[in-house]
């Protein structure tokens, strides 16, 4: 379990979703600070071309894979990882995992109003567990005067588990920049979770998840803002993971001799090529 897998030169751990939880538990326990990615052929995608993406992805203490074609990716490769786990799986199991040891969690990110909405969900669906913090900044590049904020919010709440939903690269390379400072135990990167979990956006049906689909179903909630991210994107990149996969085959097949060689006679004067 946490083996290092490595998919386009950035690492992933072979991991289960109980295994992931399982070692946020831990995390928290030790009170240092520990970052944890949610991989996507988006990262990849990114990773290929932001060196500073890739650093921060391979840096991380735990990387996962949040989809079902990474899934697929490491298999074609070689190194198959074990099942996907979300940033959605994350938080709301990271969010049952606190109220049942009573450490308390911080949202940081999306829409206006959707962190704060999200937590509501999560203390009605979890008794007892302890919204350390919700915050959206606004759209746009970081002010000095933003960051100072942001970071005063965490550094004062204090919470053992963070979530932050900037989406990607944003947010795990802030994390990065911040993880000692900030002193969280748990530092995730949730991209667009805290929207399923408030409902401004419903979740593919489970056999879509299950099957690899679920880009179809998101497709079409946001045609305009993810068509370009998938079919112009992503895409590519699996289509060279497949032709990867497919090249070493190509170079092992043998090369059509340049000279048929004597045939081999046997007494009863039947070639050995028919055997």
């Amino acid at each position: 379990m946490f083996e290092p897998r490595e998919i386009l030169d950035v690492t992933v751990h072979r991991t289960t979703l109980d295994a992931v939880i399982e070692r946020l538990d831990l995390f928290v326990r030790s009170g240092r600070p520990h970052q944890v990615v949610t991989v996507n052929m988006d990262f990849l995608r990114i990773a290929r071309s932001d060196a500073g993406f890739r650093e921060t992805l391979n840096g991380a203490d735990l990387s996962v894979a949040d989809g079902v074609p990474v899934i697929w990716a490491s298999r074609l490769l070689g190194a198959p990882l074990l099942e996907r786990v979300t940033g959605v799986d994350i938080v709301e199991r990271g969010a049952a995992l606190a109220a049942a040891h009573g450490y308390s969690i911080f949202l940081l990110g999306a829409e206006p109003g959707v962190a704060a909405e999200a937590a509501a969900k999560l203390t009605h669906r979890f008794p007892g567990l302890r919204i350390a913090g919700a915050y959206a900044p606004p759209f746009g590049p970081f002010s000095d005067d933003e960051q100072a904020r942001m970071l005063t919010m965490v550094r004062t709440a204090r919470p053992d588990i963070l979530f932050v939903a900037f989406g990607a690269p944003r947010q795990d390379i802030w994390i990065r920049q911040h993880l000692q400072s900030l002193g969280v135990p748990v530092c995730v990167g949730v991209g667009g979770a805290f929207n399923f979990i408030a409902g401004r956006l419903s979740r593919a049906p489970q056999w879509m998840q299950r099957s690899g689909m679920e880009w179809t179903y998101r497709l079409g909630q946001e045609p305009r803002r993810l068509w370009r991210r998938y079919l112009v994107g992503d895409l590519p990149i699996f289509l060279r993971i497949i032709g990867a996969r497919a090249l070493p085959r190509r170079r092992s097949l043998p090369t059509a001799p340049t000279a048929l060689p004597p045939l081999m006679t046997r007494p009863d004067n039947t070639s050995a090529a028919g055997d």
